[in-house]
């Protein structure tokens, strides 16, 4: 298991793409920074990622910054202490 950690928005940064690609069954993904505006903008691809077996986060500081309600989006919600319990549970971390 991994966790795969994007930060770019969901204006054309090929990395997130290959960082999606990337994510397989069983994994973590986290979304940081401007990454949040996937939740929003691009809630299919998330979908996709979990119906592929991928745990989808995003930050919640993150997205209350941008202007967000971290009710209203379909991911999982993590604070700064969530993404330390990510970030020690798995032992291999992708960025």
């Amino acid at each position: 298991m991994s966790l795969i950690m994007v930060k770019f928005s969901p204006n054309g940064k090929m990395l997130n793409s290959v960082l999606f690609d990337a994510a397989m069954d069983g994994d973590d993904l986290l979304l940081i920074q401007d990454a949040v505006l996937y939740a929003v903008a691009k809630p299919e691809l998330l979908d996709e990622l979990k119906e592929r077996g991928v745990n989808v986060y995003a930050c919640k500081d993150d997205l209350i910054a941008r202007g967000y309600d971290p009710t209203t989006v379909n991911v999982s919600v993590v604070d700064y202490e969530g993404i330390v319990d990510l970030i020690e549970k798995n032992p291999k971390i992708i960025s």
